[in-house]
């Protein structure tokens, strides 16, 4: 099975997100603290909104501090690190090609080569447009799926049932 493709900005970025939820414990876990927090958030801002004064201001100020710095460390930083990774990274541009068999995976890319054994992946994460291959807990390469068609799609979900344990 041959893919040839060209990996983008957006899917380093999706990669990323989906790397960040590959277990659904993660992910849950994630979502739950935005909620609790956007809940608290709200909480607080009615309560000034209902009794707005000078002195409910200020003491405002140091949780909107918090929550800027929050929104950046968990939304802005991750996409400015990304977009850096993939503008600094000169492999990531120009055209790839993967090439998956029974040995394993051969990856072809401008200026590079890379073939890996089967037994070299520790895990796979589909995420929701792309294909990772992990060769340790955080080193993964990217497939998206817009290079894989449809019928492939199943049979490299199959492929790599066989080939890779399963992630944890």
């Amino acid at each position: 099975m041959q893919m040839t493709y060209e990996l983008t900005q957006k899917d380093f970025t999706e990669a990323y997100t989906a790397h960040r939820n590959r277990s659904g414990l993660r992910k849950w876990a994630r979502r739950l603290f935005f909620w609790i927090a956007g809940l608290f958030t709200a909480i607080i801002v009615f309560g000034f909104l209902v009794k707005p004064s000078v002195q409910a201001a200020k003491a405002l100020l140091p949780f909107l501090g918090l929550l800027a710095v929050w929104i950046a460390i968990l939304w802005i930083l991750p996409r400015w690190a990304m977009r850096r990774q993939f503008l600094q990274q000169p492999g990531a541009h120009g055209p790839r090609t993967l090439t998956l068999d029974a040995a394993g995976a051969h990856w072809r890319w401008n200026g590079g080569a890379g073939d890996i054994e089967w037994k070299n992946y520790i895990r796979s994460v589909e995420g929701k447009n792309q294909i990772l291959f992990y060769t340790s807990p955080a080193c993964f390469n990217i497939l998206p799926k817009r290079a894989v068609a449809e019928e492939q799609l199943r049979e490299l979900r199959d492929l790599l049932k066989q080939n890779i344990r399963p992630g944890k």
